[in-house]
Parts: C-alpha cells; structure tokens; sequence
C-alpha cells in the first residue's frame, strides 16, 4: 500500500501545476459531442427543407425590443422541442422490464462522453515553462491502442438498442433490436477491415501517430481512397441512419426498438443518435482527413510563423462573416420585392443578423491587423529543434481543433445530404452490401495495400 502511494506521489509531483491545469481543462472535451447535437439538430431541419424545397422551422421566436420577433434561423423552434420533450410525462409499458427498460436509453447517450476521452484534439502541446520543458499529449488518453480502444467503447452503443427492444416486451422493438444487433456485427467487421490498410501504412494503431503520418505525407483519403469509400459507407450503415435505418423501418415495424419509448427516454435515443453522428465524423476527419493538420503547412512552421497563421485565421474567420452576411442582404432585398405578408417582421428580424454579422466583421479584421503587427514569439533550441512558449502552445491548439471541427462539420452534411437523398434499402439488400461486397473489397484493398507496403518498403 505504501509503495502504491508514493508510486501515485512522485506521478503528482513530477508534474506542474500549469500541466494539470490544462489536462484537467482538456475534460471540458468530452461535451463536444453534446455541442454537435446543438448543431446537427437544426441542421438537419434546414437541410431537409433545402433538399425538399420547403421551410425549415420557422414558427417558434422569442421578442426583443426593436428587432422584434427573433427565430434564429430556426434554433428557437429546436429550443421549444426540446424543452417540450424534456417536460412531457414518462410512461413505462405494462410486463416491461423496468429497470432494464429505463436504463437502455442512457446506453448511446453516455457514451458520448467517453469516445472524445481517445480523440487527438490537436497536436502534442511542447512549449517551456520557467525552466523547464512541458509536453502535454492532445487527447485524454493517449494510448497506443487508441484505434481499438475507441470502436470498443463506441461499439458499446449497440447495447442500448439491444436492451430497449427487449426489455420492452413488444414484437415491433424487439425484431429492430435484433436487426441492430445483425448490422452491428456485420458492419463493424467492415469497419475495421477498411481501416486496417491505412493502420498497415502507418505502422501504428495510436490515433496521434496516424494523424502525424498523414502530416507528413498524405491525407489517408489519397493514401487509401478506396478504404475511405467503403469506411464512410459502413460508418453510416453503423449509425442506422437512412438508407439503412431498417432497425427503426417505420413501414413494417412502427419505429424499430424505440417503438415503445416516449418524453426524454425517446429524447435520449435521438441525441445519441446526433451524437454519434458527430464522433463518426470525427472519426473520419481524423483517419482519413488529416485529423487536426491544417492543409498545406505541417505543425512546425505555423508555429514559426505564428503572427501569420493568426492573421489567416481571422481572415478567413472575416470572410465567413461576410458570407454570412451577403446571404442576409440577399435575402433582404429578395423578401422586400416579395407579396408575403409578414416581409416586415422578417427584415426587422435581419437587422439583428446583419449587426452581428458586421461586429465580427470588424473584430476578425482587428485581430488579423493585431496578430500580423504585434505577434513574433521567440523560441528556445531543446535537442536541435525550436521549443516556444505556451502561448504558441495554446494558440497552436486552438487552430488545431478548429480545424478538426470544420472538417467534421462537413462530414455531418454528407450524413444529413445522404439521408434525405436515397430511399431506405430493404433488409437483405443491407446485409447482402454488408458481407457480400464491402467485406471483400476492404479484404481486396488490404490485400494489395500490404504488397504495394512491402514492395516500397524492401521490408
């Protein structure tokens, strides 16, 4: 017991306290996925609106004075769904397993917070601190297992679907919940056998290294574009969205393993649906897609050029705003010589979004001006390369995950532009894609892979 407290002793003071400060802030993380539930909601309505050439959500608004009535590109009617969920009465079916029952929508949910736990958010942090050199790894938990870590705890989903279709006692969710089960097995296998060729070429299974490989060499998705295509789709296929949400087949099975559940157990279910969605694309953008390495320029110089590489941001920063607000002025300009009758409540409405959108305006500009003049960090020389100070470090991270979200972000499009595109698959048709083609071809593809590795590498 002694030698396990001074073991745990000498961990705590071989650290400083700047190190635990940013290892204890790197927990604030793990709610990124509840943030893209905030997102994807919403984009998921207007996405569905744009694709079937209707409105979005457009009812639900809060008052401010002089700008009025105020939707927020629907967000306030997302907001009033919500907290209706949360209010509504919980109804447990009769002969239900109820504490199974009141568990399984948890499950998805909870999980959520542990997947981010193995992400590499942005690049290891090694910068000096008085007299000393701190290096603080990008993710949690930096293991080297991360890979399999990761589809080990995410995979773990599965059993909430499982367990709400059975401990319901109705038919309807109890097939939904053994086709998850069927299309989880079936297409994880996938998964991993499409990953399994990018891991061969990096020699690594730790999430870092295969992100730092991609830097230094090409994105996964040149090095291995079949893999990715197969990846993406199983990925898909692995979140049950449509066309292969055959374990919710609203036609011949009502809503699958949820058919019973109602209020926030529903509600649960539906974010860790978002959720996942999220991580998955995460996942992709970090696999395949560079991760957290900014296009074009490796770690090393955008930390020896910080002063530009803020410039840059904020000037891309500025021009989304501007972006944002051409959309609003056009949209202005095409109510006004509209017939509609409430054209005067929207464009008082806009007033607010073009205010908002010129401040941030004005303040990217601002700070591309102050990084571009004020902003040269010196460095130190440790074992031959140049080590600079935490606020390079803090600056570099930053830059890092804003990065990695941007890429997700689109990602999360191609899940909200493929659901509201192709028609539901049948349920053979699923597992005859699942088996029959993606399998072999992700085992032609690490086939050839590991001859084309072997014949380059002399090995």
């Amino acid at each position: 017991m002694e030698f396990i407290t001074n073991a745990v002793m000498e961990v705590v003071n071989s650290k400083t306290w700047i190190e635990w400060l940013i290892t204890i802030a790197k927990f604030a993380l793990c709610f990124v996925p509840v943030c893209y539930i905030l997102l994807l909601i919403p984009m998921e309505r207007r996405g569905a609106g744009f694709m079937q050439d209707r409105q979005g959500p457009n009812r639900s608004y809060i008052k401010i004075p002089y700008f009025g009535k105020i939707r927020a590109l629907g967000y306030i009617q997302n907001m009033c769904d919500g907290t209706k969920l949360f209010f509504k009465e919980l109804h447990t079916p009769t002969g239900a397993n109820k504490i199974i029952y009141n568990l399984a929508p948890i499950i998805p949910f909870a999980l959520t917070f542990l997947v981010p736990c193995v992400m590499p958010w942005f690049g290891t942090m090694t910068f000096t601190f008085g007299d000393s050199v701190v290096s603080i790894p990008g993710s949690i938990i930096d293991s080297d297992v991360g890979v399999l870590l990761l589809f080990g705890i995410s995979s773990l989903s599965a059993y909430g679907a499982v367990l709400a279709g059975w401990a319901s006692k109705s038919k309807f969710a109890y097939l939904g919940s053994l086709r998850t089960t069927a299309m989880t097995v079936s297409y994880e296998v996938c998964q991993g056998l499409c990953l399994m060729g990018l891991l061969l070429l990096v020699g690594s299974f730790n999430l870092t290294d295969i992100v730092n490989w991609q830097e230094h060499h090409v994105w996964g998705i040149v090095a291995q574009p079949v893999a990715f295509i197969c990846f993406l789709i199983a990925t898909i296929a692995e979140t049950g969205r449509a066309p292969f949400d055959v374990a919710e087949g609203e036609p011949e099975l009502v809503a699958g393993y949820h058919t019973e559940y109602g209020a926030m157990q529903f509600g649960f279910f539906y974010m860790g649906e978002y959720a996942h969605i999220g991580i998955c694309s995460l996942l992709i953008s970090t696999l395949f897609l560079g991760g957290y390495a900014v296009p074009f320029v490796t770690t090393e110089t955008m930390q020896a050029n910080m002063g530009i590489t803020l410039t840059a941001l904020c000037g891309v920063l500025a021009f989304l705003a501007l972006a944002f607000l051409h959309m609003i002025y056009r949209y202005s300009r095409k109510l006004a010589a509209s017939k509609q009758s409430n054209k005067a409540v929207i464009l008082q409405e806009y007033k607010l979004y073009k205010l908002v959108a010129w401040v941030a305006t004005l303040v990217f500009v601002a700070g591309a001006i102050a990084s571009y003049m004020f902003v040269n960090p010196g460095s130190t020389i440790v074992n031959g390369a140049p080590v600079y100070g935490i606020g390079v470090a803090l600056g570099t991270a930053v830059i890092h995950l804003l990065v990695l979200l941007a890429k997700s972000v689109i990602f999360c499009w191609v899940w909200i532009w493929v659901r509201w595109t192709l028609p539901r698959f049948r349920y053979d048709h699923v597992m005859h894609l699942g088996w029959k083609i993606i399998l072999n071809i992700a085992l032609l593809n690490l086939v050839v892979t590991a001859i084309i590795a072997k014949l380059v590498g002399g090995n």
